[in-house]
């Protein structure tokens, strides 16, 4: 009597993990020819929608999501807590800020290139005090963001084992490119960066900086009102930084694989995207937000006028 409700108990398991199966099988064809259906603006569109609460934009041309210039992360500015808080949400990176004074303000332009969770990334940011500021006050101040009228032409060119992800060239505060499920070693990956200011003694401002920075000499040089930046290299790290930087990059490299196995049905960035957001839109949502490095508190957000 046991042995027949056991076998009926699990001849209804087996039925029910069946029509659960199928069910998801016919659910994933239905999203598969829904995609096929739609014409690229309109997948563009629906990718910009979902993009634009966590400050982004998706690039077709370029296939990666970047920075809008009002993005709200532009009232939250900068301070170097971020940076330390990133290796937290996964993102394994290299950061090379350039401090300088021009103008009574103490100027910071940081860039950084590597792994952001599931994401390969590089950014330039601009951002600058009030007033100038020791040196030792460099590691707590917190900077605001570059208004327009300050701003620099960046052209930036951000490129994995010398093939090219992005390139942009255009006057932004925080100008940014991350592919979406591509798996890198920060030093896989190359910046090239040139920044054009408004006269030449702010670039030669910028080039004292960059003396006082750890990028090697060599690796930059000034040209009129033009400094070029050359970020082949990757930064050394002690032995714990670099045994946690590799544990978080395991994870990485497992997520990476689960999204390129979960899309696969897919080819096209913009087809692999919205078919995970149909099946699994907080996991699309979650990755957009750890785009971004500078992710504050809910509080912080509300502060600055900003909903979670």
């Amino acid at each position: 009597m046991i042995g027949w409700k056991t076998a009926g108990a699990l001849l209804c398991a087996a039925l029910l993990l069946f029509v659960l199966c199928r069910s998801l099988v016919v659910r994933r064809r239905k999203i598969k020819e829904q995609i096929c259906q739609m014409e690229l603006p309109q997948k563009t569109a629906l990718l910009n929608e979902l993009a634009e609460p966590f400050g982004f934009f998706y690039d077709e041309r370029e296939g990666v999501f970047s920075t809008r210039r009002d993005a709200w992360q532009r009232r939250i500015g900068y301070t170097a807590a971020f940076d330390r808080g990133a290796f937290g949400a996964c993102m394994v990176l290299d950061a090379f800020p350039v401090y300088f004074d021009y103008g009574g303000k103490t100027w910071l332009i940081e860039f950084w290139k590597g792994q952001y969770g599931i994401n390969t990334g590089g950014e330039v940011g601009v951002y600058h005090m009030e007033e100038e500021i020791p040196p030792h006050a460099y590691p707590t101040a917190h900077f605001l963001a570059a208004e327009d009228e300050e701003l620099p032409k960046i052209c930036c060119r951000l490129e994995r084992n010398g093939r090219k992800l992005y390139e942009y060239c255009e006057r932004h505060w925080w100008l940014t490119g991350f592919r979406m499920g591509m798996f890198s070693q920060p030093w896989e990956t190359a910046l090239f960066a040139t920044v054009t200011f408004g006269d030449r003694q702010m670039a030669q401002a910028m080039l004292r900086g960059l003396r006082e920075s750890k990028i090697p000499r060599g690796k930059y040089r000034l040209c009129g009102r033009e400094v070029f930046v050359r970020l082949d290299f990757g930064e050394c790290y002690p032995f714990p930084a670099r045994f946690l930087r590799q544990m978080a990059q395991c994870f990485n490299r497992l997520h990476c694989f689960w999204y390129r196995l979960f899309t696969r049905p897919f080819c096209s960035a913009p087809d692999g995207l919205l078919f995970l957001y149909y099946q699994m839109p907080g996991c699309l949502l979650r990755m957009l937000r750890l785009s971004g490095r500078r992710y504050p508190k809910s509080s912080d957000r509300r502060r600055n006028g900003h909903g979670v």
